[in-house]
């Protein structure tokens, strides 16, 4: 049976699970590895990592901002790469990964809780939450809650909805979308913010513009 598509919520900060069928990691080397491999991710998709776990041989846990990016995108580029560098026997993973939005500061901050170990590893740490905690610079956040806006992110626009809100864009910005046509840098900034202020679809906002859903995803790259 075929699986079942993921759900796009109304939230882009997401608490992931992901278990291994087997040892996940060997040694630090491998934890410092996909350590590197998130930070790679981090530099092509634009998401934000606020808090890791590493801890455990057989499981990590992250809470990401996906910044309206695609998570199932993000997941597959770190699981790939890092399935690729073990080259393990069998299968590294057990299922997919599990995926739980955050609508509140409540609900980051309960999830942060069941994320953190007791340990000032560099393998956990809060990196929203606490600015104490040993981590990367790369993965370095102030704490600063008031910069999420929880629940700001509508999945299920309509193409007429879709349209409504792109006429309401052109008009703050003064522009129409003959201007758009001709002016790709405008046209481009337009895509980034919209799709991050309403996570269309790719299909969508390709409708709305009139291009490629594949020119979409190169533009949000």
């Amino acid at each position: 049976m075929a699986r079942k598509a993921r759900h796009l919520d109304n939230s882009t900060l997401i608490s992931i699970t992901q278990r291994s069928q087997s040892g996940l990691f060997r040694d630090n080397t491998d934890r410092d590895t996909l350590m590197e491999i998130l930070k790679s991710a981090k530099a092509k998709y634009g998401f934000e990592c606020y808090a890791y776990c590493l801890l455990d041989d057989h499981i990590f846990k992250l809470i990401l901002d996906t910044k309206g990016r695609n998570i199932s995108t993000i997941m597959s580029s770190v699981l790939v790469a890092y399935a690729n560098y073990r080259q393990a026997e069998g299968k590294l993973f057990k299922g997919r990964y599990l995926s739980k939005p955050l609508h509140n500061d409540k609900e980051l901050h309960d999830e942060l809780e069941l994320i953190h170990k007791k340990t000032d590893s560099q393998y956990n740490s809060y990196c929203f939450h606490n600015r104490n905690a040993k981590q990367p610079d790369q993965f370095s956040i102030s704490l600063d809650t008031t910069a999420i806006l929880f629940g700001e992110i509508d999945s299920t626009l309509s193409l007429e909805e879709a349209q409504s809100k792109l006429q309401d864009w052109m008009s703050v910005k003064g522009c129409n979308q003959d201007k758009l046509k001709k002016d790709k840098a405008l046209r481009n900034q337009c895509i980034a913010e919209f799709r991050k202020s309403t996570n269309c679809s790719l299909k969508t906002i390709g409708l709305l513009f009139d291009i490629s859903e594949s020119s979409v995803s190169k533009i949000l790259k």
